[in-house]
């Protein structure tokens, strides 16, 4: 097991554009380069345009992605394709969601249960279309994998996975789907 991991890693969004990320505790002794989009235009911008060139070739109608660290991305590109939504899965039931449908899922970066839910209002429009799942970072699947679970229940495709960057394990699919990324990041996990 290493345990000399470097304080900070530096990914690429773009080739002439790099952010340097922190290693963190994240609880427990758990430890991750921390990458977060939020409120991070540029890095958004710069990302969303990247894979909007590595999408090329793929077959979807439009985004879905889960609240919050993703939604910046998400708007990003859809400005880059033109779409005007996209679908968003929240991370609790919300009282204004008509029949809401949800799902239990695991994340590394979320101690304990989480959630993903959607209201027909939101879904209804996207219903027998494919979807590109967008996500920051792609690391043991499991968001993807609720995604999948969730979007099957509503009538949803999942026709490729984009991420900014891809963490631990380097793949190009995930259960048959193909993955785009523009750079990865180790996973460091417990350091002693």
């Amino acid at each position: 097991m290493q345990t000399d991991w470097a304080k900070t890693y530096t990914v690429h969004l773009s080739p002439d554009f790099s952010v340097e990320l922190p290693l963190l505790d994240i609880g427990d002794g758990f430890s991750i380069y921390s990458f977060d989009m939020t409120g991070e235009a540029r890095w958004n911008r710069e990302a969303a345009a990247q894979l909007k060139k590595k999408l090329e070739g793929y077959e979807f109608d439009g985004f879905v992605t889960v609240q919050t660290k993703s939604c910046g991305l998400c708007q990003a590109i859809c400005t880059e394709f033109g779409h005007d939504r996209y679908l968003e899965l929240r991370k609790s039931r919300k009282p204004f969601m008509i029949d809401p449908v949800g799902v239990e899922v695991t994340s590394i970066t979320t101690h304990g249960k989480q959630e993903l839910w959607i209201g027909r209002e939101k879904y209804e429009r996207f219903r027998g279309k494919k979807l590109c799942f967008l996500d920051d970072v792609v690391s043991t699947g499991g968001t993807i994998s609720a995604a999948m679970e969730l979007t099957k229940k509503i009538g949803v495709e999942i026709s490729v996975v984009a991420c900014a960057l891809l963490e631990g394990e380097k793949r190009t699919e995930y259960q048959g789907i193909p993955v785009v990324s523009l750079d990865w990041i180790p996973l460091p996990g417990f350091i002693k």
